[in-house]
C-alpha cells in the first residue's frame, strides 16, 4: 500500500530502517491492513498521545488504513 504521510509539530519518522527516517513529509509503502496504531509503531513515534487524521477525518487507533490514504499525525493541541 502506498500512503502519503505528513507529521507535524516537530514529529519525524524515527525508524532508521525506513528511507523516511528523519523526515516530516513522505510517501510510504506499508503492509496491507495496517491500523493507525500500527503506523505509529512502524514510524517509531513513541507512546505519547497523537491525533491522526486520515483523508481529513480524525481516526482512532484501531482504524484500518487503505491504499493511497493521506495521513496527518500531530500531538494534541491545547491553549486559549
Amino acid at each position: 500500500m502506498k500512503l502519503e504521510i505528513r507529521l507535524f509539530a516537530g514529529l519525524t519518522c524515527n525508524n532508521e530502517a525506513l528511507p523516511c527516517c528523519g523526515k516530516q513529509e513522505f510517501h510510504l509503502d506499508s503492509p496491507e491492513g495496517i491500523t493507525v496504531k500500527g503506523l505509529h509503531e512502524l514510524l517509531y513515534l513513541g507512546e505519547r498521545p497523537l491525533v491522526t487524521v486520515v483523508n481529513g477525518v480524525v481516526e482512532k487507533k484501531d482504524f484500518v488504513i487503505a491504499d493511497h490514504d493521506r495521513i496527518g499525525i500531530f500531538p494534541p493541541i491545547a491553549g486559549g
